[in-house]
């Protein structure tokens, strides 16, 4: 498809350019009059002698009671009251005899009270048959069933109101082009039926006038234009705006527009939804054409008809859409705290909500994860897309139905992600966002001539387009586009998964917090327990010592196992009440972490360990470690239980071998020292009697013990100590084992990225 935005651009800057607002002339069906608030005449059309018979120099300056009579100056000077801006059109009378009565219509702005004047209406009879004929007009308008019934039959009624040779519903685009969505016409006049125009056939400022003044006719458009005497607002000192009257002459351009197309006399009324252009009636006719101000308000009154019924209709579609959504949301909440989790739920309506948004992929991208759903792009596309989203850095939402016109490398994905809507659901990085997507829909756009060549300059002249036969494009790469309603469903699902989220991080907080003054009145009683029972376990040991030196004396050796009994079991009791206390302790007794040597640490547990090792006859090998931020006397613990554990678990049958050494917990090396970022896995290698695997999570649990007490001495917490202490530095603990080969712990350290505070 060629592209058509660089002629376009050209096009628009030239039209948008044109003042057709202060054009200093006014069309010569009519004449105009400019009053000052208090009255006085600063500005009239050239032509006004032809009209009223009263030279339109000396009127300037004269107040409106030495012209106007009683009823005419008492309209006027309400006209000048704050509040009214336009006024209903009434009689006009002058004192002077020559001046015959015309039907003026009046409004202020630009500081003047303009009066416009056009010829009298017809007789009352007509008058009467004229309404009762748009009257019934209005009753077939409104039992219209559909959109393009209603501007199908708006065409109808308008074109038997008027006799133009042809009456339009022109529909805007949201780039401003716009398609005729309905036409009624004499069979020998051309049809513009479903043609495209570009925007720059009604630039900008065409618009905007069109958006505050609703009815524009050009009687015909060979007209000479009427100064306006003088031109210059004495009030303002700029040029006088005429943008609200309907006499105001046209651009030269629009004039041979109109010629170009075979047309004399022409007429439009915007159709506006609130303050917003939704389309025109055009209206067009091959000779000149004037109509009477009661007719163009019949057109005004059509027109008004149809843009509720447009907007009724389009609330109805709104209203079954908010419906639908309102049910899918319904159960997407019903899901979410079933399954207690937004992702899951949304997975599970993932059909349904795609159906309501016309969507044909979504994907919801957070920290946590991606969650793609449908058919969506390449994850490093959606990457790049949350960051267009976040650029804006607030909760705005990003749209197009034209991806790659915005980001070109998503072109090759245009058959999955041409239409986009990213809603974000955080406003601070790392942002949760919820993308979704269409595909583009390939289609043939019929335009009424070439749009490339819509405007051409000739010198300072900007020159429309000559032809209209009918130009087709074949448009790739864009997407329907997002409709209002369907904006406002996802800010509607994206406002609920926030309140869902909301709600479970609060319900987490209570839940931590409950968690954590447990635990405090755990550590509490651990702590108070194992004081109050050392004191009669110290009574029971000194007792158990007396009674083993008398029971050595009589030289009974069932009294003396007995006795030996309570002793070990005693040791056990008040090793296992230590580490229990060391337990409860460890989230209190913690110190900040600081850099250390693990090397060091290791060498120091080796010592400590030395008799054991000796009565062991271990060969115990340590390779060079790193250093870690860590805490010293904690981690000399960890690494002080798994030797220990080593040791007290090796098999007889073989000489014990022990190894600790450092390997990276990821793919990339490790050269001793701390590298910068990731996490490096410390760990003691036996030859010992290993265990089934199935247990290697079991064992860092409180008490969870493989052997009778009987066969290993032990209270059954070192391991889960060990586990809390790695947890408590970011890291992990774990365990490989087989059974008559031995076993290796490890636990992780991670290695921050900084290294400030390192040991050179």
């Amino acid at each position: 498809m060629a592209d058509r935005s660089t002629a376009s651009e050209l096009d628009l800057t030239g039209c948008d350019s044109e003042p057709i607002h202060i054009p200093g002339a006014i069309q010569p069906h009519g004449a105009l009059l400019a009053l000052t608030p208090d009255m006085k005449v600063v500005a009239v059309s050239a032509n006004f002698a032809d009209w009223t018979g009263l030279d339109h120099v000396e009127l300037i300056g004269r107040s409106s009671g030495e012209l106007l009579d009683a009823a005419t100056e008492a309209r006027l000077n309400a006209a000048a009251e704050p509040g009214v801006s336009i006024g209903t059109p009434f009689p006009v009378g002058f004192l002077s005899r020559e001046a015959p009565p015309y039907l003026g219509s009046w409004h202020r702005h630009d500081n003047l009270v303009f009066v416009e004047l056009e010829p009298p209406q017809g007789a009352i009879a007509e008058t009467q048959a004229f309404f009762r004929r748009t009257h019934g007009a209005i009753r077939r308008l409104q039992g219209a069933p559909t959109l393009e019934a209603a501007c199908a039959a708006a065409s109808q009624e308008v074109r038997e109101i008027t006799g133009f040779d042809r009456v339009m519903i022109y529909r805007f685009a949201p780039d401003f082009s716009g398609q005729v969505i309905a036409e009624s016409r004499c069979a020998d006049v051309e049809s513009y039926l479903g043609l495209h125009f570009p925007a720059s056939d009604i630039p900008a400022q065409a618009r905007r006038l069109y958006s505050i003044n609703p009815v524009r006719i050009i009687p015909d458009i060979d007209y000479r234009p009427v100064p306006v005497v003088p031109a210059i607002n004495p009030l303002t000192g700029t040029a006088i705006d005429l943008s609200f009257a309907t006499l105001r002459s046209v651009s030269p351009v629009h004039l041979e527009y109109m010629r170009n197309i075979g047309m004399r006399g022409t007429m439009s009324i915007s159709i506006l939804r609130g303050e917003r252009l939704w389309g025109l009636i055009a209206c067009h006719n091959r000779e000149p054409k004037y109509l009477d101000l009661d007719t163009r308000q019949a057109c005004e009154l059509v027109a008004q008809v149809l843009a509720w019924q447009i907007g009724v209709m389009q609330d109805q579609v709104v209203t079954r859409q908010t419906l639908k959504g309102q049910a899918i949301q319904r159960s997407l909440i019903g899901d979410i705290e079933q399954l207690h989790d937004h992702r899951a739920g949304l997975a599970r309506n993932s059909e349904a909500l795609l159906e309501l948004m016309g969507a044909s992929g979504l994907c919801l991208h957070s920290r946590e994860g991606m969650i793609s759903i449908g058919t969506t792009p390449p994850a490093d596309l959606i990457d790049r897309l949350v960051q267009l989203a976040g650029q804006s850095g607030g909760p705005e939402l990003f749209q197009t139905d034209r991806l790659s016109k915005i980001l070109p490398e998503a072109e090759p994905f245009a058959d999955v992600a041409s239409g986009v809507l990213a809603v974000p659901l955080s406003r601070t990085p790392p942002r949760r966002v919820m993308i979704w997507f269409r595909p583009e829909v390939a289609q043939n756009v019929h335009w009424a001539g070439n749009p490339d060549k819509s405007i051409s300059a000739e010198g300072d002249r900007l020159r429309p387009r000559t032809s209209f036969a009918a130009w087709t494009e074949l448009t790739h790469g864009r997407a329907i586009p997002w409709e209002a309603h369907e904006i406002a469903a996802a800010v509607e699902i994206r406002d609920l998964i926030i309140d869902v989220i909301l709600r479970n991080t609060e319900k987490l907080e209570r839940v931590n917090s409950q968690l954590a003054r447990s635990n405090e009145e755990l550590e509490s009683f651990a702590h108070v327990a194992s004081h109050d029972i050392k004191e009669p376990l110290r009574h029971i040991e000194a007792f158990a010592g007396l009674l083993a030196e008398n029971v050595a004396e009589m030289h009974d050796r069932r009294l003396g196992t007995m006795v030996g009994g309570i002793e070990k079991s005693s040791r056990r009791l008040r090793n296992l009440i230590n580490d229990l206390a060391e337990f409860s302790q460890l989230g209190r007794q913690s110190k900040p972490l600081a850099w250390t040597s693990l090397q060091e640490i290791t060498a120091e547990v080796v010592a400590d360990l030395h008799p054991r090792i000796m009565e062991a006859d271990a060969d115990i090998q340590v390779d060079k470690l790193p250093f870690a931020r860590c805490d010293r006397s904690q981690m000399r613990q960890v690494l002080q239980n798994l030797l220990s554990n080593a040791l007290k678990y090796r098999d007889s049958a073989r000489p014990c071998r022990i190894r600790i050494y450092a390997e990276p917990a990821e793919d990339d090396g490790l050269r001793g020292e701390p590298r910068k970022g990731g996490a490096v896995r410390i760990c003691i290698a036996d030859n010992g009697i290993g265990f089934e695997r199935r247990y290697a999570e079991q064992v860092f649990e409180p008490f969870q013990r493989l052997h009778g007490p009987d066969e290993y001495e032990g209270s059954g917490i070192g391991l889960a100590i060990c586990r809390k202490i790695v947890q408590r530095h970011g890291g992990q603990v774990g365990v490989d084992t087989e059974i008559g080969k031995g076993s290796t712990f490890w636990f992780t350290l991670p290695l921050p990225a900084s290294s400030e505070g390192h040991p050179a």
